[in-house]
Parts: C-alpha cells; structure tokens; sequence
C-alpha cells in the first residue's frame, strides 16, 4: 500500500515498525513482456541484503539475496518523505511495491531494516524518458490506421509512435497541434486527443499508459489536418510551412514536442497532397 504522509526519513528509521506484509503487484493488459534493463536496475552484492533494484511495468521490484534477514523496507520519495513501506516476512526473497503513474520522479532511496536499524541503503532513479519518434499521416498511410477507422479518419488524423527509454512508466493524458496546419488544437480543449482505441464509438481516450522501456502507437482524435480547417491553404506552387506536436504528461511537468516541416501541394485541402518531415 502506498501512503501519503508527512513522515521524514529521520522518523521512517527510529519507528517502530508493525504490520503484516502487504505485496502489492501491478501488470498492464494486453502487454506480457518484462520491461527490465541494465538501466533500470541496480545491483549491489557486497551489502548482502539487496541482489536487484528495478522498475518492471508499474511495479518496483526489489529482490534480495539468501542471505538477508531483514524484516522491514522503506521507500523513500525524491522529497524525502515516506513513499511506501513493507514488513518483509521471514523467507521473503522479492518484494513488489506499486508506483503507478502518481509518483514524483526522480531519485528513490530503499532502506532495509532490521531489528529497527538501518542495514543497507539503496538509491534507484525512476522517471520517463518519452519521445516522438515518429509522425505520420493517416491519409498517406491508411493501412497503419487504427481498425475500424473511418473514411474521414483516415482523411484527417495522424498515426504517431511513442518511445519511453526512461526507468519509470508514463501517463499520457493530451495530444495537441500548433503550426501551419489546417485545424491547430485551441486552446482550450478539454478531450485527451487521443483516439479511443479500446471503443467501438470513435471517441476520445482519457490518457494512455507507456511503460519503461516500451514503445506503443497512439492516433489522433482531433481532425488537425480536415480540409474544413482554414488555418492554412494548398497551392499547385506548394505552400510550406512548420508545425508541432505536444504531449501533456500526468507524471512530468514538462510536455513533450517534436518539431516537423509540412508542404501542401494541389488544387485546395480537398484536392492536396501533404508531405510531413521530421524537422532536425
């Protein structure tokens, strides 16, 4: 069980702890892949409590060696305070504490206790590291659409293909566009933008979830490039221009965006053929 409180790292060690263990484990439907790299784990064997330090899917795993005969674990926020806690049962060798996509990245402390002493500490970063790393039109590739997509779908929205690289899962809960496109996202929108993929009623998502180390596609549910839009117009000469995208993310401050180059060609939006290029 995760806990909010205001308990210090100083309190956490001169507490008496009591308890039965609570093992809390989370998986993602639909993914049966272990989400586990050199970069998220951390090995200590010369402390002989504390074998591997990781983040897998939505969980932070701690494995500990034979050897071990702690009875207590604390989890210790990048704020220094109590993140999550557990009474580690005789015999006991891997221990799974939920993060979720509520916790504040960065730095995490793990104190092993014993007898109400500290033993070993153990210090793992865990935070998303997402990009776009790939754009592209549904009207210029409709194979790749999302089944079930429509005709103006496919016309008017965008396929785009998140990477997390990060050690800790991500929630992504907007998707707008900005630029010399023909429908810009306002600013005010309310919806994720963000295709429903799991609905059988073309809506939008509420957010989407991408674990470490992970990749995954997400497609539009804001008709940015409907020729009904008048932000821009399609030349025979080409009319160019540059757009972007931004993802808000319910983890990190920070958004994150990627900058691409555009060329309209054609009659009108109706009769036009656009070209998008990664902008470097």
């Amino acid at each position: 069980m995760i806990r909010n409180t205001s308990t210090s790292r100083r309190t956490v060690l001169s507490s008496i702890v009591t308890g039965a263990a609570v093992a809390v484990s989370g998986c993602m439907s639909g993914s049966s892949e272990t989400n586990q790299s050199e970069a998220d784990e951390t090995k200590d064997e010369d402390n002989g409590i504390f074998d591997a330090v990781f983040v897998e899917e939505m969980d932070l795993v701690l494995e500990l060696t034979e050897e071990s005969s702690i009875d207590h674990v604390n989890v210790i926020a990048p704020d220094g305070e109590l993140f999550a806690e557990r009474t580690i049962p005789t015999g006991v060798r891997r221990e799974t504490i939920q993060i979720g996509t509520s916790y504040t990245p960065g730095d995490y402390e793990i104190i092993a206790v014993e007898d109400e002493e500290e033993q070993a500490t153990q210090s793992l970063t865990i935070e998303p590291d997402v990009d776009i790393t790939d754009l592209r039109l549904a009207r210029n590739h409709p194979e790749e659409m999302v089944e079930g997509a429509s005709d103006i779908d496919i016309r008017t929205e965008t396929i785009i293909r998140l990477e997390n690289d990060g050690t800790g899962p991500d929630e992504i809960v907007g998707l707008s566009f900005s630029g010399d496109i023909p429908r810009p996202t306002p600013s005010n929108f309310s919806e994720s933008g963000i295709y429903d993929t799991e609905s059988d009623l073309n809506r939008h998502t509420d957010s989407v979830v991408l674990l470490p180390d992970d990749e995954i596609l997400i497609y539009s549910q804001l008709m940015p490039f409907s020729a009904s839009g008048d932000n821009v117009s399609c030349s025979p000469n080409t009319v160019e221009g540059e757009f972007e995208v931004n993802l808000e993310s319910a983890v990190r401050e920070d958004p994150t965006s990627a900058s691409y180059m555009i060329s309209y060609t054609g009659k009108d939006l109706n009769e036009c053929e656009i070209e998008v290029e990664s902008k470097t």
